[in-house]
């Protein structure tokens, strides 16, 4: 199931997407001010949220149950978390690990911030992984603001990322090959398309 949220909605109300099961990457609005209690309760096939950096509050419950949930940005504009809101979603991974995991995790993500952290910090920062084994490759291809061009400066720099496996045996291009909004990157999306793709992207 994919949903397609305008950038003129501000906030997900109390239950909006509650129990959608076949829900699982979602676009969030940029200008998305706030998560209601319960929005995505139950969502069980949940399995990335990338909050933009305008929301504040987030609502009780709000990702209660997403047993799928691995990825959570929650970024520093945030001022209000509620009870249990990631309770039952232990497949989380919690951990930021470095600058470049964060501009990652943007929902404006874009090639020049890659590039410009990637030579600020390092060619290193683009390959060190978390205690989950994941590298901020794995996280840009589950952005679901990810664009090709995002990909191609990440895989340019650092073609050694491509292939590292995270700690339930996940390559960064398998996930983006589960993330049905990046597909839309290529006009064919079948899977030997997209694995070309993906390997034109290196030097």
């Amino acid at each position: 199931m994919q949903v397609t949220i305008p950038d003129t909605v501000t906030r997900i109300e109390h239950g909006a997407f509650r129990r959608c099961d076949s829900l699982r990457f979602i676009p969030l609005p940029r200008n998305l001010v706030s998560i209601g209690q319960s929005a995505f309760l139950a969502c069980k096939s949940l399995e990335a949220v990338f909050l933009p950096p305008t929301v504040t509050p987030i609502g009780d419950w709000a990702f209660y149950g997403c047993e799928s949930l691995r990825f959570l940005y929650v970024p520093a504009s945030i001022q209000y978390i509620g009870n249990n809101v990631v309770e039952g979603c232990n497949r989380l991974s919690t951990t930021v690990s470095n600058n470049l995991s964060k501009v990652c995790y943007s929902t404006f993500v874009n090639p020049q911030m890659i590039q410009e952290c990637i030579h600020t910090h390092g060619i290193e920062r683009a390959t060190e992984v978390d205690d989950q084994k994941m590298m901020a490759l794995h996280i840009l291809c589950t952005n679901p603001h990810v664009t090709g061009d995002c990909i191609r400066a990440y895989l340019q720099l650092a073609p050694g990322a491509a292939n590292q496996q995270d700690s339930e045996g996940m390559t960064p291009f398998q996930y983006l090959c589960r993330n049905d909004i990046a597909r839309t990157l290529l006009d064919d999306r079948s899977f030997s398309s997209l694995m070309i793709w993906w390997y034109h992207c290196m030097p």
